[in-house]
């Protein structure tokens, strides 16, 4: 089969599963003892645009430029959960492009496109992370987040009490 054919039929279909893969990645950071929280607003926007991405050949860092979600950069581990979550969100959509391709040479081809997607959403959070903490300067666009940033403290430090007393 043809490979644009494919990506398109392949897109659209992920585009129509977005939820559910949504879902299956709060699950699976459940399971790794985490909780979703940088993408949280946004992960099923990410899917739906990775997805139309997949299906139009766009750009592997359309997804991240595009999506108009609530990104929340946590101060305190300095990053490490939004790399974790990008990476596992975007292993949801490899997991299901897998089960809806036809044969091996589409599973391989998807996950090469939704690869290169990661890697640019990676960088584009780490570009995120670093002009929220340090105040460097984003100076490629691709590697803007689309949405809305935000910068939060979710937990205390680690010597401070989680509730003081009045």
């Amino acid at each position: 089969m043809d490979w644009a054919i494919a990506r398109e039929r392949l897109g659209a279909e992920l585009i129509g599963a977005r939820e559910d893969v949504a879902a299956r990645w709060r699950l699976a950071l459940r399971d790794q003892g985490g909780m979703a929280w940088g993408l949280e607003s946004c992960a099923a926007e990410l899917v739906l645009l990775a997805a139309a991405a997949l299906a139009d050949g766009m750009p592997a860092g359309t997804p991240w430029n595009r999506c108009g979600g609530l990104l929340r950069i946590d101060a305190l581990d300095r990053g490490h959960a939004l790399a974790s979550e990008v990476s596992l969100l975007w292993r949801c959509m490899g997991n299901t492009l897998a089960q809806m391709a036809l044969n091996v040479d589409e599973e391989q081809r998807a996950r090469e496109a939704l690869g290169a997607q990661m890697a640019a959403a990676l960088r584009g959070a780490s570009a995120e992370l670093r002009a929220a903490l340090l105040d460097e300067p984003i100076e490629e666009d691709g590697l803007r987040f689309g949405g809305v940033k935000a910068l939060c403290w979710i937990r205390p430090a680690p010597d401070e009490p989680a509730e003081r007393a009045a």
